[in-house]
């Protein structure tokens, strides 16, 4: 089981770049160290010792930097720092072995390597900082270091003059090699703090700076003249050194510069630790005082004070301006990225709104330029040629004539902003079809790529919001009409609104309960009587007026809210109903409606709810070619049972119209006015047929569009027994309702 285990651990060091012979000599060096620490005397056998496993200690070294492709400035540093140690060590051993070499110069050599190693240090905090944009991460440790030292000073009164007059020079060097082993393992534990992760190279870097802390410390703990047990901590202290080395070479195979830490932690946390150090920063001076003070220690000249206070406010000061740089910056990047598309790298519809607004430019024609079928593009070639397509068709944007901004605003959908005089309009959209045409060549391969335009101008200052949809409305109509562009006609499309405009102006109507309904009067052939009221929806806009039904219904019916919209206007009805004429009121519904029993249901409950008797209301089913005529049976047959009559409306427009009269207990039907138009040209047959036909059935008939009198005389001669047109009456307001005249002169003077 043991060899299994050792197996698997080998392995996974040689994953992380480790020989199999120096995963060995690490070891063997860990049990030198503990055979180091046995020995209790300082042989010439011990430092000739030493000086063998130092040797390998620096071919380890080297080893483990030449097996790192990527050779940088860092890890040559690491290397450098750990191989003036070792010469600094082998010529220690070598003075103990009676060469004559001076004391200083290991030494010297030694703090030279402390110093590549700390400079190390610092290039991996700037590392951490840049890596996870913790800006003035580096600046924050050195003040927390800062402001540590000078509270230690200040609650330590005899300290300072110790360092300087009681140590020797080889002390001093031990204790400030101590000072930056601390510094080193703060800033392990400053890692710890922001990423919350210890990796394995991370954990070697602790233990290895932890030993060398204990190494400086057993060393200086030697410089004493009282101290006993010289060899014994002679011994543990190269034993320690030792096993630092066989960790140097470890260090130096794993290390990866990754930083493979979680990136939330370290954004979270950055900026508290900004803070804290920010505000140990300013209590240091004071608390200090406050301490010093309470332990009766000797005053601190005021110089003194006031210059360590000025020092540290100075860096405050300078940190929180780097803290406001850096916010702006980060604001600029963050709107840069807002603004910017990911792929093509030019200004997306927020960009192009934001310069449109601050540009205010005149004469602007906005082209909308779309892919034709871009996907069929994605599937045929995939994406990454796609996406090619798309940044080359950015850049051939840019370089057309009068171009001011070119924007990625969808997927396969560009806005390029033009000035140019309207005169000049059609030229320019010539030019810019000729200019692009339907080929581009992206990578060496040719792709077909047709586009189509819609364009949109303003001799004014530019509304870039309205400027797009308008676009985007002119290049609906060249795709619908098979052209190449298109140019937005304000006075053409004056009645259209955008969709998500009049989404909330429906929704609004049926928030508030509220439809300003219509009704247009039906008229008997036979005395001239009014025969019924025929219910008209409309819908009413602060901004737009009255909106007709040709202007939402369809709208509406996609979005879900025709049925909500009837039901507001049956409340209407109710509302007005005690002074509306005594007539039967007639009002549409969608088969759609009808096949939904839950609808139907609650459509009948209304009215019974409102107290609106059933017997004075006609349904009219209108046509929809997506629900069979069967599936209305039931509906019909329950409508009638509930005290319903029943009209078939647009008769003759339908593929379903003789369907429905055959298989539908209806009471009347309404023929639709373009039988009558052509009947009015001459052809009657048709409606003369239709009239026939529900006659013989029993069924009543009324004729839709009546406005001149002779197309009301031919109605009366063909046998129609109602009609309903403007020349009566237009659609006129329930308020107005009462006034229809229940006589219509006109229909009684004309002659059948």
């Amino acid at each position: 089981m043991r060899p299994i285990i050792f197996s698997q651990i080998t392995e996974q060091l040689k994953a992380k770049g480790i020989p199999t012979f120096w995963q060995f000599y690490i070891l063997f060096a860990t049990t030198l160290s503990v055979i180091v620490f046995s020995i209790r005397e300082n042989s010439s056998w011990l430092y000739t010792l030493s000086i063998t496993t130092h040797l390998f200690i620096f071919f380890g070294i080297i080893a483990g930097y030449r097996s790192h492709k990527q050779k940088n400035y860092p890890r040559l540093l690491l290397v450098n720092g750990a191989g003036l140690i070792i010469v600094a060590k082998v010529l220690q051993s070598l003075s103990y072995l009676g060469f004559s070499v001076s004391l200083y110069i290991p030494l010297l050599i030694e703090e030279q390597g402390i110093a590549l190693l700390t400079i190390f240090a610092f290039i991996h905090l700037i590392m951490f900082e840049k890596k996870f944009n913790i800006k003035g991460l580096l600046i924050d440790y050195c003040l927390l270091v800062v402001s540590c030292t000078f509270f230690f000073l200040l609650v330590s009164p005899n300290l300072l003059n110790s360092l300087i007059y009681d140590l020797s020079f080889y002390q001093q060097l031990l204790i400030l090699n101590i000072f930056i082993g601390l510094i080193l393992l703060s800033m392990s534990i400053v890692h710890y703090f922001l990423s919350k992760t210890i990796s394995l190279t991370d954990g070697v870097r602790i233990v290895l700076t932890a030993i060398l802390i204990t190494h400086f410390s057993l060393d200086i703990v030697m410089t004493f003249e009282n101290t006993t047990n010289l060899a014994t901590i002679n011994g543990l202290s190269l034993s320690i050194y030792h096993l630092a080395g066989a960790l140097t070479i470890l260090f130096i195979f794993i290390e990866k510069f990754s930083l493979d830490y979680s990136p939330i932690a370290p954004s979270r946390l950055g900026n508290q630790f900004m803070w804290i150090a920010s505000i140990i920063a300013i209590i240091t001076i004071p608390l200090g005082l406050i301490i010093r003070s309470l332990l009766n220690a000797p005053s601190i000249s005021l110089l003194i004070i006031g210059g360590a206070g000025s020092f540290l406010s100075i860096i405050v000061i300078w940190r929180f301006i780097m803290l406001i740089s850096n916010a702006n910056q980060q604001k600029k990047l963050l709107t840069n990225l807002i603004q910017t598309n990911n792929l093509t790298k030019i200004p997306n519809y927020q960009g192009y709104l934001e310069y449109l607004t601050l540009s205010n430019l005149t004469n602007v024609l906005i082209v909308n330029v779309n892919i034709d079928d871009f996907k069929s593009i994605n599937d045929l070639y995939g994406r990454n040629s796609a996406d090619e397509i798309l940044k080359s068709l950015a850049k051939r944007l840019k370089l057309l004539p009068n171009v001011v901004l070119v924007a990625h605003t969808h997927s396969d959908m560009f806005l390029v902003v033009f000035q140019t005089k309207e005169s000049n309009i059609n030229a320019l959209l010539k030019q810019i079809k000729n200019n692009l045409g339907v080929w581009d060549t992206v990578q060496g391969k040719k792709y077909t790529v047709p586009l189509s335009y819609g364009a949109s101008y303003c001799k004014g200052v530019a509304n870039p919001e309205k400027l797009a949809k308008q676009a985007e409305q002119a290049l609906k109509e060249a795709r619908n009409q098979h052209i190449t562009y298109s140019i937005y006609n304000e006075k053409k499309d004056s009645n259209k609104l955008p969709r998500h405009e009049l989404r909330n102006i429906l929704q609004q109507s049926v928030d508030q309960n509220y439809l300003p309904v219509h009704f247009q009067p039906i008229y008997n052939l036979k005395d001239g009587s009014l025969k019924a009221l025929e219910l008209l929806i409309r819908v009413e806009s602060e901004e737009h007026g009255l909106l007709l039904p040709g202007q939402f219904l369809e709208q509406a019916k996609s979005y879900g809210l025709l049925t909500s919209l009837t039901r507001v206007c049956i409340k209407m009805v109710a509302k007005h109903y005690a002074s509306l004429p005594n007539v039967i009121i007639n009002i549409n519904l969608v088969p759609y409606m009808l096949k939904n029993h839950r609808i139907l249901n609650s459509f009948i409950h209304l009215f019974e709810e409102e107290k609106l008797p059933l017997n004075r209301f006609c349904i009219e089913i209108t046509e929809d070619e997506n629900i069979p005529t069967r599936e209305l049976i039931s509906a019909v047959r329950q409508l009638k049972e509930s005290g319903f009559t029943i009209a078939m409306d647009d008769f003759g427009t339908g593929y379903s119209s003789l369907d429905r009269l055959s298989v539908l207990e209806v009471d009347t039907v309404k023929i639709d006015r373009s039988i009558l138009l052509t009947a009015e040209s001459g052809n009657t047959a048709i409606l003369e047929w239709a009239i026939l036909l529900t006659k013989r059935l029993g069924i009543k008939t009324v004729v839709e569009g009546v406005e001149t009198k002779k197309q009301l005389s031919l109605v009366k001669r063909l046998g129609a027994d109602s009609v309903q047109g403007f020349l009566f009456s237009k659609p006129i307001h329930a308020l107005k309702a009462s006034n229809i005249a229940l006589n219509s002169n006109d229909i009684r003077i004309v002659q059948g």
